[in-house]
C-alpha cells in the first residue's frame, strides 16, 4: 500500500461546514434515542471549535429555522431543538418525525438514500495476483543473484590466498621489516 492510500484511510473526512459534525452526531443517535441533552461544552468538543458568543448569551442563536447555518444542520438531521437553558448551559434536541433530509451537494452515483446514513464497513482488502511480467523479472533476478553466488571463488581455510599484485610486491625470501 502506498503512502497516499495508507494517509487516505487512516486520515478522517474533511466535511463541509463547521456544524457538519454536529449533524454527523445526531444522525447516529438517531437511531437509539429521540431526546438528546447536550451541554454546550460538549456542543463544542463535537465541533471541534468554539461556539459564538451570541450561541452563550442568547436564545436566538438556537431557533429551528432553515435560514442559519447551524439551524438547516440540525434540522438535516432530523433534530430540532426542544428547550434550551442558558443559565445551566444546556440544550435539548428533540427527534423530529417524517422530515426528508436534503440532497448533498454533490451526489453520489450508485447510492441509495439509506446506504448514505448506515456506516460504512471496512471489508479486508483481496490481496492481487502479482502478472505475468513481475513474476518473470523476480525469477530473473533470482537466477542472476544465484549465478553471480556461484561464480565466486570459495575459498579453504580463514585466510584468503595473497593476489598476483601482492606476490610480486613481497618476494618470499625478502620480507620487509
Amino acid at each position: 500500500m502506498c503512502l497516499n492510500c495508507a494517509r487516505r484511510r487512516v486520515s478522517p473526512r474533511k466535511l463541509a461546514g463547521k456544524y457538519t459534525p454536529l449533524s454527523v452526531y445526531l444522525a447516529r443517535r438517531a437511531e437509539f434515542t429521540s431526546i438528546i441533552t447536550l451541554s454546550l461544552p460538549k456542543v463544542e468538543e463535537i465541533i471541534g471549535d468554539e461556539l459564538p458568543p451570541s450561541a452563550i448569551d442568547s436564545e436566538g442563536w438556537w431557533m429551528n429555522s432553515r435560514s442559519s447555518a447551524q439551524g438547516q444542520t440540525w434540522l438535516d438531521a432530523g433534530w430540532k431543538v426542544d428547550n434550551i437553558d442558558l443559565g445551566e448551559r444546556i440544550v435539548t434536541f428533540r427527534k423530529t418525525t417524517g422530515v426528508t433530509t436534503k440532497a448533498p451537494m454533490k451526489k453520489r452515483r450508485g447510492k441509495s438514500e439509506w446506504m448514505k446514513r448506515t456506516p460504512r464497513l471496512t471489508m479486508p482488502r483481496r490481496r492481487r495476483t502479482p502478472s505475468k511480467t513481475r513474476i518473470a523479472k523476480v525469477i530473473a533476478r533470482y537466477k542472476n543473484v544465484q549465478r553471480e553466488r556461484a561464480s565466486m571463488r570459495r575459498y579453504r581455510g580463514r585466510f584468503k590466498p595473497k593476489s598476483a599484485f601482492e606476490k610480486r610486491l613481497y618476494k618470499p625470501d625478502a620480507k620487509p621489516e
